[in-house]
């Protein structure tokens, strides 16, 4: 058996980090902001999928006919509830979650740096890697990329949803607020337009919930409101919400408010949320860096004039993200970056690149029903 080498040339390097990273995005998740990546991750609900146009999940929106209530020996064979139908109902339908994909080029300079080539490679993949799935963050949170500031978009997730954009992955906004009624345009509504190819006026767990906050200014009742919105949104223990996010000053707030609960001194709420996240009504509720007010989450206003700060209940039981198997250097790797040929040459610059490319898609596989938005919270 011939001894086994090693090519420390670039391009077989930076394969070998691309392949290695893309095995295990999780760890390239910083402290950046990656709320929503995160929740994903901690509950299990990132999917590898295989490559395909869509992705579809089954949704019962019905049973059939009602039950027929009846005697056991009555000859003449008629129900004293009589519900019985020579017509098919249907029960079952799909939602269709349009994949996207995304490309970037990996710089290198084509004279490498003295010092440890292998590290060197590691840290520029890792740092694309990072950057990527903080990309992927604010498209979720608001989007559109860039910084946190501007308004929120609604990016629906099938090419014939009324708020489709090409080549955008779905948003937080269209998940809480397309086909539904309150809504922050005032031709959009559960009639009219659909969500992942479903109008919810034909599915009704298709919608989330809506909550109008008892006293808007300062968060004044966000306990009370918070604790019903919970409630009312949990059908059993698998669909009901997990998580709520919300604006840093929001959870300020609401830290604020859930300390003066508590007898002082209390040593176990005087440090509450002081190290992230806290627990209340049995979900976790957090805060997210690219969560801001902002005219869309205003539903009290038909068009949506007044910038408010949302607080959204998210079930991560329904919610999840899907990557396309892409393969990788190994040959039962299940990465979800592709590599687009081999390292090419800049041909004007004195640089090389590695093309890469992904697809991704967030989807709802358990309805809509159990998520939840609390509105009118102006700061």
């Amino acid at each position: 058996m011939a001894i086994p080498t090693y090519n420390q040339e670039l391009d077989t390097l930076v394969s070998t980090a691309i392949d290695t990273y893309t095995k295990d995005p999780i760890n390239a998740l910083t402290d950046s902001g990656e709320k929503f990546l995160k929740g994903a991750a901690s509950m299990g609900r990132l999917f590898v999928v295989n490559d395909a146009e869509s992705v579809r999940h089954p949704v019962m929106y019905g049973h059939g006919e009602n039950s027929s209530l009846y005697i056991g020996d009555d000859i003449d064979g008629t129900p004293a509830v009589n519900n019985l139908s020579a017509t098919a109902k249907e029960i079952l339908t799909h939602s269709i979650f349009h994949l996207q994909a995304g490309t970037r080029n990996i710089n290198f300079p084509q004279s490498q740096p003295p010092g440890n080539l292998i590290d060197y490679v590691s840290s520029v993949v890792r740092a694309n890697m990072m950057h990527i799935l903080n990309e992927e963050e604010i498209l979720f949170v608001q989007g559109r990329p860039g910084a946190a500031t501007g308004n929120q978009t609604a990016r629906d997730p099938f090419t014939t949803d009324t708020n489709y954009s090409e080549g955008f992955p779905m948003s937080l906004l269209a998940l809480m607020t397309s086909s539904t009624t309150p809504h922050w345009s005032a031709d959009g509504n559960a009639t009219n337009e659909s969500f992942a190819a479903i109008k919810t006026a034909d599915v009704a767990k298709w919608t989330p919930d809506f909550f109008q906050a008892t006293t808007g200014t300062a968060y004044a009742t966000i306990i009370g409101d918070l604790q019903k919105a919970v409630l009312e949104t949990s059908y059993s223990e698998v669909e009901r919400p997990t998580h709520v996010y919300m604006t840093l000053k929001g959870f300020e707030k609401f830290l604020e408010k859930h300390r003066d609960l508590g007898a002082l001194p209390d040593p176990v709420n005087a440090n509450l949320g002081k190290e992230g996240a806290v627990t209340f009504a049995g979900i976790t509720v957090d805060w997210s860096r690219y969560l801001i007010n902002d005219v869309k989450w205003d539903l009290i206003d038909a068009e949506g004039t007044t910038a408010s700060a949302p607080v959204l209940g998210i079930n991560w039981n329904s919610l999840r993200l899907n990557t396309v198997r892409a393969g990788g250097v190994g040959s039962d790797s299940i990465g979800f970056i592709r590599q687009v040929g081999d390292m090419q040459v800049h041909p004007l610059l004195t640089n090389v690149f590695k093309r890469i490319e992904w697809k991704r898609q967030w989807s709802v596989d358990n309805g809509r029903r159990s998520f939840f938005t609390i509105y009118g919270n102006l700061d």
